[in-house]
């Protein structure tokens, strides 16, 4: 396998060694942490959940809007600039 070098902070490579195990080199944690960050954000739903999701958005669609809750814009953008 070709390898790359990157090049990392201090902060960053002093993170990334307290995350790994012992026995990790830094192409192992690295590849723990995008396995870890796909799976959380690009594996597929379930058919159970799909399912649920469509549901949720044809009631939405259909005026049905019970279940969700109002969000004012301007708090949740002041609350993230704290």
């Amino acid at each position: 396998m070709a390898m790359k070098t990157i090049r990392v902070s201090e902060e960053i490579h002093r993170k990334l060694s307290h995350l790994g195990l012992k026995s990790e080199t830094y192409n192992d944690i690295i590849t723990r942490l995008i396995d870890a960050y796909e799976s959380m954000y690009f594996d597929e739903f379930t058919d159970e959940e799909a399912d649920y999701y469509n549901e949720r958005i044809r009631r939405f669609e259909n005026g049905d809007y019970k279940g969700t809750r109002k969000v004012d814009l301007n708090a949740l953008k002041q609350k993230q600039n704290l």
